[in-house]
């Protein structure tokens, strides 16, 4: 769904697109993700976050989900909860 999103954006603003269908398990990282955007910004519903760099904000959440046990655990409970 985001990389349909995208795609469209980009050919609307004129660009070519390739589109490419990759076919994997996205919940763990999904669950990992929503974890860490509610640890890190509890109010996000109400005040949008300041995510200007989606590659450092996933590292950090994949950081903490490997270094954390307890933060892992509520992650995949995310993913159960999805």
């Amino acid at each position: 769904v985001i990389g349909e999103a995208c795609a469209r954006i980009l050919e609307f603003a004129g660009h070519e697109v390739h589109r490419l269908n990759h076919t994997g398990d996205w919940g763990t990282q999904f669950g990992m993700l929503i974890e860490h955007l509610q640890d890190e910004f509890p109010d996000f519903q109400k005040a949008r976050p300041p995510l200007s760099d989606l590659v450092t904000f996933y590292k950090a959440a994949k950081k903490r989900f490997d270094e954390d046990e307890a933060f892992k655990g509520r992650a995949r409970q995310k993913v159960v909860a999805l």
